[in-house]
């Protein structure tokens, strides 16, 4: 069945608005009827409808975790080591996908979980070393850090200050 002109509406996007239904970015002509978009120029009933990429994040601005390694790691001796506590906290980080530019935030566990099956955002766990410490608090092994830019191009730059 195909709908009248006067019902469909056809428009085209570059990408970043409407998803598949396998949630890959769409671009392309779509036709909007009754409130909902379609792939290509002719609406036929026999598609299934583009997805809303804004839909599926409440709040595309997620909110910022600032980490505190007084708070996770145990007593110094006098050189800076840690003497006690723990030898490695996990921090998280996410990554908004259609942000220009680069939107990659270190957020808390909480919010890390509420994300991480999204397909609009990458994330990325990191262990940062705090056993054995110099007073500057830890580090992040260059590796791991190497390994993560592949996966969320950008991480490298975001944590420049702390890589040294």
């Amino acid at each position: 069945m195909r709908a009248p002109k006067n019902i469909a509406k056809v428009n085209y996007t570059t990408g970043g608005k409407y998803l598949d239904s396998n949630y890959n970015p769409y671009t392309g002509y779509y036709c909007e009827v009754r409130g909902k978009a379609y792939p290509g120029k002719v609406y036929t009933g026999r598609s299934k409808p583009l997805i809303l990429a804004s839909s599926l994040v409440k709040d595309n601005k997620v909110k910022g975790y600032y980490f505190n390694i007084d708070t996770v790691i145990g007593d110094e001796d006098q050189e800076g080591n840690v003497s006690k506590g723990k030898d490695f906290v996990l921090r998280y980080f996410v990554k908004y996908v259609f942000a220009v530019p680069v939107y990659i935030r270190e957020v808390d566990i909480n919010t890390y979980n509420k994300v991480k099956n999204n397909p609009l955002y990458k994330t990325v766990v990191l262990k940062y070393t705090t056993r054995f410490a110099f007073r500057v608090g830890g580090f992040f092994n260059i590796e791991e850090v190497e390994q993560a830019e592949k996966k969320m191009p950008g991480i490298k730059l975001y944590l420049q200050e702390e890589l040294g």
